[in-house]
């Protein structure tokens, strides 16, 4: 079996749910067995949505999110044995993930950008040193691999949707959550956007982020900010692109006022096509950019969101 960890906002599978999918059910096929899937919630989950994609699908109802318990909903899903477990690449991915590794005695593969099965092994990609090397890797069976956002193409729907199996988690010992906040989003999340529009600290303050959105909302897109914006505290750390922040893959990134230190590279440097607006022509952002702009952003930046509503009109 290769076990899927089907990710979801409570009322949809996330993108990189199907493209965890697309790798399930590459390495079910070179294995010679079945693909399930695992949705873990805390109240509502998309359970319809997700039975349509796996023959099997196990689903738990957990309470707030701990590494703790999504490790022993994965684990319990597992229980019957598993080839490979196949997760989307998330912050929270990392913090359980590795447990559930160690407990198997697997190898773990993370961020992977492609991955197969040969001779009993499973290979796959990833990046290395801040993105600049890519690194062919491989771990015998079972292993646990994580998928890189915007790598993979998205599953399809099955024909014939699977059977739903309740988990029962037995009580796992774990910090308890007392209290939670949760800031509200607007938009695309940054992780799947395909536009990804970054103002850096070259905005000059954060009522200037107003003309970012206004152009991330024009092109579909999410906003970015470096770790100079958000340590300065204009926009929140959510949005932060860079080696400490998100990395991003979209195929198109627009950095706005955004120098290009080599941190900031390392979140995005594997973008598509790389648009730069920045009045230093000697700014490093220059060297990865696929198109440059040498000028005062505060001008450029209106005459973008112009010139993209005529094109929208």
């Amino acid at each position: 079996m290769i076990l899927v960890v089907l990710d979801h906002d409570g009322n949809r599978l996330r993108k990189g749910s199907l493209e965890a999918l697309t790798r399930a059910r590459a390495l079910a096929e070179a294995l010679g067995t079945q693909v399930a899937g695992v949705l873990l919630s805390e109240g509502q989950a998309p359970v319809e949505e997700a039975r349509g994609h796996v023959a099997t699908l196990f689903v738990a109802e957990l309470g707030p999110y701990t590494p703790e318990k999504w490790a022993a909903g994965v684990l319990a899903a597992a229980k019957d044995g598993v080839k490979a477990i196949v997760a989307p690449s998330s912050r929270q991915s990392r913090t359980y993930l590795g447990r559930v590794a160690y407990a198997l005695k697997a190898g773990l593969l993370e961020d992977t950008l492609e991955s197969w099965a040969e001779g009993g092994m499973v290979y796959a990609t990833r990046y290395a040193y801040l993105n600049r090397v890519t690194q062919k890797v491989r771990a015998a069976l079972p292993v646990v691999l994580t998928v890189k956002p915007n790598t993979t193409p998205l599953a399809e729907p099955l024909e014939q949707a699977g059977q739903v199996v309740a988990l029962p988690i037995p009580p796992v010992p774990t910090v308890e959550v007392l209290e939670r906040v949760q800031e509200e989003k607007k938009g695309v999340s940054l992780t799947e956007a395909n536009v990804v529009v970054t103002g850096g600290r070259g905005m000059g303050g954060p009522e200037a982020f107003k003309q970012v959105e206004e152009l991330a909302a024009l092109l579909g897109g999410a906003v970015g900010a470096t770790r100079a914006v958000v340590d300065a505290g204009w926009r929140p750390y959510s949005e932060q692109v860079g080696q400490t922040g998100k990395t991003v893959q979209p195929s198109l990134y627009i950095a706005l006022g955004v120098s290009g230190a080599v941190q900031h590279l390392a979140g995005m440097n594997k973008s598509k096509y790389i648009v730069a607006v920045n009045k230093d022509p000697e700014a490093p952002i220059f060297k990865h950019a696929d198109y440059g702009i040498v000028g005062d952003v505060h001008q450029v930046l209106p005459a973008l969101i112009q010139a993209v509503k005529k094109l929208k009109d």
